[in-house]
């Protein structure tokens, strides 16, 4: 039996919570599914502090940000646990904490189509502007994998 592969790009945000509800209502029971958790972030620069001591404020507020993103990576290592505890395999779920390298449409994109995904999990914040003016993330995702299975949970 193949295994069901399911990218869900995870954001951090309370519709995160309601996709990993959703996959763990649909596909807690099937035991032959592998889930990747994914979340690209904005990488902080490094920056030579070389006696500047405004260099060094600009580093003190870096340092800071830095610890942000690792309190992040600790966040989707407890969504994953989450998944395990309601009976995932433990080896069928992965998590994917990464620095963008562009857009973040395209990275989920290029992230489906290496790793083979059948499926992909998003969610939709309807109260965004921006998605009014600009094509949103989960439309240009949809739109450039037309042979994947989307759930789009609200």
């Amino acid at each position: 039996m193949e295994v069901k592969k399911i990218l869900v790009p995870y954001n951090f945000t309370r519709n995160d919570q309601k996709a990993l509800d959703f996959v763990i209502q649909r596909y807690g029971q099937g035991g032959n599914v592998a889930i990747t958790l994914f979340h690209a972030y904005t990488a902080v620069p490094k920056i030579d502090v070389s006696d500047k001591t405004v260099m060094k404020l600009i580093n003190s507020n870096l340092a800071y940000l830095r610890q942000k993103i690792t309190e992040l990576e600790i966040e989707l290592d407890k969504a994953k646990e989450r998944l395990i505890r309601a009976g995932f395999v433990g080896e069928k779920v992965h998590c994917e904490f990464k620095p963008l390298k562009g857009d973040l449409p395209q990275e989920i994109i290029n992230r489906v189509k290496s790793g083979g995904f059948s499926t992909i999990v998003l969610n939709h914040n309807p109260n965004k502007m921006k998605g009014f003016f600009t094509m949103s993330t989960s439309k240009k995702i949809m739109k450039s994998l037309p042979g994947v299975g989307i759930h789009m949970v609200v």
